[in-house]
């Protein structure tokens, strides 16, 4: 790890707390909701220019870019990763919509966001959690972010 890792991250983290970047992610957490790429389309459509499709765009562009830093050696993975940005519960929200999004839009369409979230599995398994608490060990957490008692 470099000190010019250092400054890209805090750079990164910079973005990441910008007023405009903060809405897009806190309506990704709590309001986006997509099934399927025509769901997509119907409640967010490009051509209206709405809010909650640049709050979309934001979103997946800021993982775009730190995936092609990741990506190409420009910014230490272990660095990323340990921050995370919220990249895995993004990813896990969007993915039911990319195949046919990138079918409509391009194939490249956010394809760095995606390999930076394979990445990242490889990454957590190779990794646990440096801290688990004494409840982690008794839940699930499903796909569709439900949480279960085990």
């Amino acid at each position: 790890m470099s000190e010019n890792d250092a400054m890209i991250i805090l750079k990164l983290t910079e973005m990441r707390m910008s007023d405009k970047m903060e809405d897009a992610f806190i309506w990704m957490y709590t309001q986006y909701k997509a099934n399927s790429y025509e769901e997509f389309k119907e409640k967010y459509p490009l051509t209206s220019g709405t809010k909650e499709r640049k709050y979309f765009s934001t979103v997946c562009n800021f993982f775009e870019l730190c995936g092609v830093l990741v990506l190409r050696g420009y910014l230490n993975e272990d660095l990323f990763f340990d921050l995370g940005f919220g990249l895995d519960v993004i990813w896990r929200k969007v993915k039911l919509i990319m195949d046919d999004f990138k079918k409509e839009t391009s194939v490249r369409m956010y394809e760095n966001f995606e390999l930076l979230y394979d990445k990242h599995e490889e990454w957590v398994k190779k990794n646990p959690p440096k801290i688990q608490p004494k409840w982690f060990h008794n839940i699930f957490i499903s796909e569709d972010f439900k949480i279960f008692k085990i």
